[in-house]
């Protein structure tokens, strides 16, 4: 593993809070020869590299493998009660559609709310050439128009040799106009008269009421309305992409627009919101005040709200409102000592936020650099939901004895035989799913674990290479000509060349944490699928492991990023970067929390304000748009756009903004203004901090 830099030494001229502070570290020292990335450096971390491509290539050899086994048409193609896909398999390829014998038979709000992932319909389900097109009862159609198992032929056959296969489940009790669904025939229409007809129908052996079929009917015409209408969203889609484009070019130019100002607006939105927040808590003070003693002197509180919930003794109490007061005062009291001790650290955010903006401006490819990793994770994404419905569908086919309310079972092997053990209770031998073996089950842990690997690993490298762009600019003493001519290009060769290994480390331990997290979910889903087997201690202890490694991989992404950026600068292994980074931190932790406690809010109001403001704007353009169906659609699609551009950008500005933190710390412990070690910042962090260089023509001006 390589390892490149000096290790740091004492630093002798940083401020108190660093010096306090040394348990967490020694101030990183003067370095004659630094000034930015460093060019010499060398492989870290190979092994876990070695590894990671290994198990890069294991992911296509499963791949492969999952190829050769499944069969996607088990998922997009429909299954009749024998496990045959309908318009795949040999012998059912003219016969495409599944009809349903009895669809009233799947009306059971019992099982479904009990058994919503394992409830079978326990109706027979057979592959068909078309869906029927009358309303009728099953022995009162001629025999093309019947629908029967497969080793049935009602040619020639009486009125009562058909109410007899009926009876016996071998042909559909009656016919409804039906529609394609996605392969299914479901019900379009119920006839009044179809039901007259079926309250007093025996064949079945039950009585049918038109009251069954139309519940039959509504369970799916929900269906069919959401067909329609992603139909009718499609077309709306076709007429308006052009808008569409049109909208989402305005939030991404809206976007860097928003960056490219923050230069001059950061501290104005700052200070006008907590402003603005002081006022109401003020304002709040004073009303709860002056009902306090109105109330006091005996008036009574007069308003709306006393008449919603029962508010009324709460409302004309003195004792509410002047709590209220005390409340109110203490939380505004707070707020302004919190202020007034974190100041001077608010400066030093909007001071670093500004100059964030000027970096980007400044390497402009960075605000489009992102989507070199996004395509990355699409195509990553795509690979593993196509792998994933390979190795779904490559089970064997399963079986499972199926009672009248669609309770599944033990298996068995024979579809079709039907265990009759009552009049309402029939038990059918038919298709339920493909199976999971033990083998299929790791392949598809193995998958899983890959994909979570990968993808952090893009999110790792789309990081660390912003980092040493803008590490790059930072590091520049004269901003005009020291930044290098390509610094995203360089980053990222640097990254690729050295640094592969150390960003498969950091990307592992988090994948590690995101397994865990997804096997915790598997175990809760199977033990809430078993009423009793679950206590509630055991539903304590496993919230409690799910927020606990909720709030881990939260933590090791953050620790990640930072270690990232110490990477793209200094060129050490993992490890050591994350350490560096970790005590350089908590030797200016309060800096930190106020650094992305105000950059998160600022960041927050970028983005929603773009999106809003887009939003906005699409609804007043496609309102007046006569020939769309849905006229929300394209604007719900633009709102949803805007935000996920918006994001895209503001992610790049947050990497600026963590980078150039980062540095600026580094830049104090090392330099002290003197002709040898001057600093780097720019002159406004220079004055909040009371810092200067001897040589004032050198410094570079806002």
């Amino acid at each position: 593993m390589g390892c490149c830099g000096k290790k740091t030494g004492a630093n002798d001229g940083e401020d108190v809070e660093m010096k306090e502070t040394s348990k967490w570290g020694k101030p990183n020292s003067f370095d004659p020869s630094f000034n930015g990335p460093i060019k010499n450096r060398s492989c870290t971390d190979i092994p876990c590299c070695i590894l990671f491509v290994l198990y890069v290539l294991g992911m296509v050899a499963l791949g492969i493998a999952a190829y050769t086994m499944g069969n996607p048409y088990k998922l997009l193609n429909s299954v009749d009660s024998y496990g045959n896909i309908c318009g795949y398999d040999t012998g059912f390829v003219d016969k495409p559609k599944l009809v349903f014998f009895d669809l009233t038979e799947c009306i059971n709000p019992t099982a479904l709310s009990t058994q919503l992932f394992s409830y079978s319909c326990p109706t027979k389900q057979i592959c068909r050439p078309s869906c029927p097109d009358i309303n009728a009862l099953g022995y009162n159609v001629n025999a093309s128009q019947m629908v029967c198992d497969y080793d049935v032929n009602p040619t020639g056959l009486t009125i009562l040799e058909k109410m007899e296969l009926i009876k016996q489940k071998k042909c559909a009790p009656y016919y409804l106009k039906s529609t394609d669904v996605l392969n299914r025939c479901v019900p379009t229409i119920v006839n009044n008269q179809l039901g007259n007809l079926l309250e007093t129908n025996q064949a079945t052996g039950q009585n049918i009421t038109a009251k069954q079929v139309e519940d039959g009917s509504l369970m799916v015409q929900a269906m069919l309305n959401l067909q329609n209408l992603g139909q009718k969203v499609i077309q709306d889609v076709q007429e308006s992409w052009y808008a569409i484009l049109g909208g989402l070019g305005i939030a991404m130019v809206a976007s860097f627009i928003y960056i490219l100002v923050m230069r001059w607006i950061a501290g104005l939105l700052v200070w006008i919101t907590t402003y603005a927040v002081l006022t109401l808590l003020g304002f709040g003070i004073y009303y709860c005040w002056t009902t306090y003693t109105k109330l006091r002197d005996g008036a009574t509180y007069d308003s709306s709200i006393s008449m919603i919930g029962g508010l009324d003794s709460y409302t004309n109490s003195k004792e509410t409102w002047y709590y209220l007061t005390i409340i109110l005062g203490v939380i505004l009291g707070i707020l302004v000592l919190i202020l007034l001790a974190l100041r001077k650290r608010i400066q030093i955010a909007i001071a670093l936020i500004k100059e964030s903006s000027r970096a980007i401006t400044n390497i402009v490819f960075t605000l489009f650099f992102p989507f070199i990793p996004w395509i990355l994770q699409l195509i990553l994404f795509g690979w593993f939901v196509s792998v994933l419905v390979f190795l779904v569908t490559s089970g064997a086919t399963v079986y499972k004895n199926v009672d009248g309310n669609g309770t599944t079972g033990s298996t068995c092997s024979t579809p079709g035989i039907v265990t009759q053990t009552g009049v309402s209770s029939n038990i059918t031998c038919q298709y339920i799913n493909f199976a999971d073996n033990d083998h299929v089950f790791r392949m598809q842990v193995y998958h899983l674990f890959g994909w979570f690997w990968i993808m952090n690993f893009i999110i790792a490298l789309g990081q660390c290479v912003l980092a040493g762009a803008f590490a790059s600019y930072y590091w520049a003493f004269d901003k005009k000509n020291d930044i290098p001519t390509f610094p995203v290009a360089a980053s990222f060769y640097r990254t690729l060349r050295y640094h592969t290994g150390s960003l498969a480390f950091g990307s592992l331990i988090i994948a590690i944490v995101q397994l865990i997290r997804a096997a915790l979910e598997y175990l809760d889903h199977k033990l809430r699928g078993q009423p009793g087997q679950q206590s509630e201690i055991a539903k304590y202890l496993m919230k409690c492991l799910k927020c606990c490694f909720w709030c881990l991989e939260k933590f090791l992404k953050f620790l990640n990023k930072n270690a990232y950026i110490e990477i793209a600068v200094y060129g050490k292994n993992f490890c050591v970067s994350a350490k560096n980074a970790f005590f350089l931190l908590m030797r200016n932790i309060l800096r930190v929390v106020v650094i992305d406690k105000v950059t998160d809010f600022l960041l927050f109001i970028g983005q929603l304000s773009i999106t809003l403001g887009v939003g906005v704007g699409a609804f007043y353009w496609f309102e007046r748009q006569k020939n769309l169906n849905y006229y929300l659609a394209p604007v719900f699609i633009i709102v949803i756009g805007s935000y996920v551009i918006a994001s895209a950008f503001f992610n790049v500005y947050n990497m600026a903004i963590d980078t150039v933190f980062l540095c600026f710390l580094e830049d104090l412990e090392r330099n002290d203004g003197s002709d040898t070690k001057p600093y780097y910042m720019s002159k406004r962090l220079k004055k909040i901090m009371g810092k200067k260089n001897k040589k004032n023509s050198d410094e570079e001006e806002d």
